[in-house]
């Protein structure tokens, strides 16, 4: 739905001659972004009010969109597969910190056992974009940077007693951390399919 919409409004550019033909894809695909951002925004605000979570809803997704932009892990093969998993996260993230009684001492333990994950993994490229060496240097070092703050910012709220808003910070990390571990194990999965497919092929 979205990327039918871009390419929509893309044609429309071009047909007023607003944009050249060689920057086609360029735009579509930033209108695909800007759209999918819009529609996640408004998913979470309508999660958040129905659930009463309004502010910690925006607390996690920043904190956890931010922290996995370089991080990684798993992506779905689709547009709308990624909208739907965006949206399960958000509701399990929140459903979690309204519903389940978690002392912060168990908040803690995953934190560690995540931040441990994210060190040892990132960055976690998608199944059909690899990274080179020089980009993955440079996306470790702004996650682990990123991370740094988060996690800082989420014991230094801790500390002033503001133990909603750590929470979601926490939480975040630990979905970062799952996500991590399902991404790396799908390209572990694909790689040995294709081993085993080139193999099979050589046979």
């Amino acid at each position: 739905m979205v990327g039918k919409v871009s390419r929509k409004v893309t044609d429309r550019l071009l047909s007023r001659n607003a944009i050249k033909d060689e920057d086609y894809e360029i735009y579509q695909y930033g209108l695909e972004q800007l759209f999918t951002s819009i529609l996640n925004m408004l998913t979470l605000l309508v999660i958040g009010s129905i659930m009463g979570m309004i502010w910690q809803g925006i607390i996690f997704v920043l904190s956890f969109m931010l922290l996995r932009k370089y991080a990684g892990g798993y992506h779905a093969s689709t547009p709308l597969g990624c909208y739907l998993l965006t949206t399960l996260i958000i509701t399990v993230a929140l459903s979690v910190m309204k519903y389940f009684e978690i002392s912060i001492l168990i908040y803690l333990v995953l934190l560690m056992v995540s931040s441990v994950i994210v060190y040892m993994l990132t960055p976690v490229e998608a199944v059909n974009k690899e990274l080179d060496k020089i980009e993955k240097i440079i996306y470790r070092k702004k996650t682990i940077l990123t991370w740094i703050v988060e996690v800082s910012l989420a014991i230094g709220v801790f500390i002033l007693k503001h133990y909603e808003i750590s929470i979601c910070i926490f939480m975040a990390v630990i979905m970062v951390g799952i996500s991590l571990v399902a991404g790396h194990i799908e390209i572990k999965l694909v790689k040995r399919k294709i081993l085993i497919g080139n193999n099979g092929g050589k046979n």
